[in-house]
């Protein structure tokens, strides 16, 4: 009974045993259960946590993004109107009011060329975008955006490529909110455009207007090469004397896909400046070692100064030479010599001389070389002027003369060999009124010639009382009892030797009466007038025989500019009449000249 007791107790106590192994199981499976449930939720919401944060950030990063990309746009659009200003105005963003024409920059500027330097024009654009960025940061967008923004300093590096324009901008911004940041600081942007060999055709383009013989007819004519390097170069003439130049590169695109344009302007007035050249030391006795040449402010008056020059002034040396430049409309030589007759001068007046050229002066003034040395001075010819030649005057002060000098009408120059200074001019004789000078040579019987005449006007009277009676015979009685008669008179009254002496007074009378204008040209030469053409041109020489007959030397033909002519009038007899009875005789000689 007891062992049976015991074997229930035993049953007992295994079923409890088992019926809390189980309860316990039931706990941990039910503990992991909601472990695993807490956990997963946890899990969940962190994970969801997590990936809301992410989103959010990423959220973040993509509008600080939108804002580096704001700012970059507006930094390359700022660059792109800079390039574009820097283009419409010729290397200028604000045009100096001075140099300002229609918005445009002068780079000729009467006679002086103020073109400004490509790395000035990088400045002006590096001030312009440095002095735009900071409005490139909208810090209204950015607030809307919920970033506060902080923003160190900033600075703008640029390079002229060979083929584009480089730009980089280092501006340091730091967006944040709440835990979330965002730093960047450079921008860098390129550009399509070759502003470096723009600007450099338009060098080109600009140094052609200073050359001395620069065309204004056809300014282009000498930068053809350029379109082989894919520029276009076009001008305008808005204004008198003033040209527009405009180099578009196509091969240059802007931000509107068009090609880029390069404008300015050149102003061709005057100059009044001086250009000032030293010379080498002790210039009296060193001569030059090599030659050089000195050009005036416009470069259209070039003196070529030879080697082994020597150059004085009043004995003594010369430190410099200046070239200044002015625009008389006229210059005066007074009271020149136009009319002579025989010896004297019965005419003077004012000689005019037109000037549609630059005067120039080269001083020291009185200053001589020790050999001639060249002067070319080249000239503007719009019109066409040239056409009738061009000289060159030499003179100061009311006293201006045309000097020996040649023509280059294919370059537009006339040169001369000088050997000193003075003012010099090139002259078109289009311009000037035609010039006269009269040479006049008047044969008037001295007094020998009346002698002549009253011997002869004696002789006639006494032939004719002896020779009374023989034409009275002759017709009443005939020739052998005239005779006759002749013999027996002069023999009863002894008249025979002064028929003899009238006859020889008679024969003397025409003799010297016959050769009295030959006698008198000998005694007289000085029936001549000089002139002095400005261009060479052919002259033409007009000769007027008065009761005579005579010539002019020379008698026309083409005469050289500068060269002194002699222009002389020869009676070379008188009419037969005139001549016995002692009359003036004369031949006039007129030429016409420029």
């Amino acid at each position: 009974m007891r062992i049976f007791r015991n074997r229930q107790n035993i049953c007992k106590r295994k079923q409890f045993e088992n019926k809390a192994q189980t309860s316990f199981f039931l706990i941990v499976g039910l503990v992991l259960l909601i472990a695993s449930i807490a956990g997963l939720f946890i899990y969940n919401k962190i994970k969801t946590s997590i990936v809301k944060t992410e989103a959010e950030k990423a959220a973040l990063t993509l509008q600080a993004e939108e804002v580096e990309k704001f700012v970059n746009d507006c930094i390359r659009k700022t660059t792109a109107e800079g390039l574009q200003k820097l283009g419409q105005t010729g290397g200028y963003l604000d045009v100096p009011k001075l140099i300002n024409f229609r918005g445009m920059s002068y780079w000729h500027l009467d006679q002086v060329n103020i073109q400004p330097f490509l790395n000035q024009t990088q400045q002006r654009l590096i001030k312009y975008i440095n002095s735009k960025v900071p409005a490139c940061v909208d810090e209204g967008k950015i607030t809307e955006l919920g970033f506060a923004v902080d923003r160190g300093q900033h600075s703008t590096f640029m390079e002229f490529g060979s083929s584009d324009v480089s730009v980089k901008v280092i501006y340091p911004i730091k967006l944040s909110k709440e835990d979330f940041t965002k730093e960047f600081s450079e921008f860098f942007n390129t550009f399509d455009i070759r502003y470096r060999a723009v600007f450099e055709a338009a060098t080109e383009t600009n140094e052609k207007t200073f050359e001395a013989d620069f065309d204004v007819k056809n300014p282009l004519k000498k930068l053809d090469y350029l379109r082989n390097l894919d520029f276009d170069i076009s001008y305008k003439n808005p204004e008198t004397d003033i040209m527009v130049f405009t180099v578009t590169d196509k091969k240059s695109i802007t931000s509107e896909n068009q090609n880029y344009a390069f404008n300015f302007a050149a102003k061709l007035g005057r100059s009044e400046l001086k250009r000032l050249t030293d010379l080498q030391n002790r210039s009296s006795t060193n001569p030059t070692f090599l030659p050089y040449t000195i050009f005036s402010v416009d470069k259209k008056a070039q003196l070529d100064i030879s080697a082994g020059t020597t150059i004085v002034l009043n004995g003594q040396d010369v430190p410099s030479i200046i070239v200044q430049q002015s625009y008389p409309p006229s210059v005066i030589t007074k009271n020149v010599p136009v009319e002579k007759e025989n010896k004297e001068i019965k005419r003077r007046e004012d000689l005019t001389y037109v000037l549609d050229n630059s005067v120039y002066s080269f001083e020291p003034s009185g200053l001589l070389f020790n050999k001639i040395q060249k002067l070319t001075l080249y000239y503007d010819d719009p019109q066409g002027k040239d056409a009738r030649g061009v000289g060159i005057l030499q003179g100061k002060n009311g006293f201006w003369v045309p000097i020996p000098s040649f023509e280059d009408r294919a370059n537009r120059n006339v040169f001369a060999f000088i050997l000193g200074f003075t003012d010099f001019t090139p002259v078109f004789c289009e311009s000037q009124r035609l010039k006269k000078v009269v040479a006049r040579q008047v044969f008037e019987p001295s007094g020998t010639c009346f002698v002549s005449l009253g011997l002869l006007i004696v002789s006639v009277i006494l032939f004719s009382i002896i020779f009374s009676g023989l034409w009275t015979t002759l017709f009443t009685q005939g020739i052998t009892e005239a005779i006759g008669f002749i013999t027996t008179t002069l023999a009863e009254k002894g008249l025979l030797a002064y028929t003899a002496l009238g006859l020889s007074a008679l024969s003397l009378t025409f003799g010297i009466v016959g050769t009295a204008t030959e006698a008198f040209y000998e005694e007289s030469p000085e029936n001549c007038q000089t002139f002095v053409p400005t261009c060479t041109w052919q002259v033409g020489v007009d000769t007027v025989a008065i009761d005579g007959e005579g010539k002019c030397i020379p008698e026309g033909g083409t005469m050289n500019a500068g060269v002194p002519v002699t222009l002389c009038a020869q009676v070379e007899k008188c009419n037969f009449i005139e001549k016995f009875t002692c009359q003036k005789c004369s031949v006039e000689c007129t030429a016409q000249f420029y």
